[in-house]
């Protein structure tokens, strides 16, 4: 049986879900970059787990798209190109399409409400501090999500889900490759958010729709010098 302990949140995980969970914060977060090569002795020291269960995390993450694993050497983190950052954001609009229209018509006013209250604090605190310390990666990246997570939970539907999660992690990786990227697309993005919300909250599913695929349109351009 694997071996369960617990992440910094508490949560008890097996150490195979702790490497997988630890991998994908340190690219998320910049600390990896997409084309580096990570031997397996450095990703070990990187997430602090013992070699047997990174290579089950490292396995999950080649079936993902993350990496490309090389056996008993390492793996090399995916380089997402401008040809593949574009179809990932096709595949969104597929999905999110469906799930922001269902979410519109049957979410919970509370819920709509909560995740609204959320996502105006965030733009307000964005606005005070002139832009978020670095040190705030991780509420930044919380809030950018919240809205797309919460309406694909709502949807419950594992295999979209699945394929939502795939697409969004190579349109994160793809911003990992900007040089603005802490700074250059927050607020705009948030901000359409917030009209999405609007919309959600007046039970606009073909205004919400549209709301999400501009928004998607937005994310793309944003990430593509010269498009702005």
């Amino acid at each position: 049986m694997p071996v369960e302990t617990r992440d910094t949140d508490g949560k008890s995980m097996s150490l195979r879900q702790i490497a997988y969970r630890r991998f994908k914060e340190a690219l998320f977060s910049g600390r990896i970059k997409p084309g580096d090569f990570l031997s397996q002795r450095e990703i070990c020291k990187l997430v602090d787990v013992p070699l047997s269960p990174v290579r089950e995390a490292l396995k999950s993450l080649e079936t993902e798209g993350i990496a490309t694993l090389y056996p008993k050497r390492g793996i090399r983190i995916i380089q997402i190109d401008q040809r593949d950052f574009a179809k990932a954001i096709e595949a969104r609009k597929v999905i999110e399409g469906e799930a922001v229209s269902r979410f519109a018509s049957h979410a919970p006013m509370e819920q709509i409400d909560e995740i609204d209250r959320q996502t105006l604090d965030f733009a307000r605190k964005f606005k005070a501090l002139d832009g978020l310390p670095d040190g705030q990666f991780a509420e930044k990246n919380r809030v950018d999500l919240l809205l797309h997570d919460s309406m694909m939970a709502f949807l419950d539907n594992p295999m979209l889900t699945v394929a939502f999660q795939q697409a969004t992690e190579h349109v994160r990786i793809f911003r990992l490759n900007i040089a603005a990227n802490q700074s250059f697309f927050e607020l705009p993005a948030i901000n359409e958010h917030l009209m999405i919300l609007k919309a959600l909250k007046e039970r606009d599913a073909e205004a919400a729709r549209a709301l999400l695929e501009t928004h998607l349109d937005g994310t793309f351009r944003r990430a593509i010098p010269g498009l702005n």
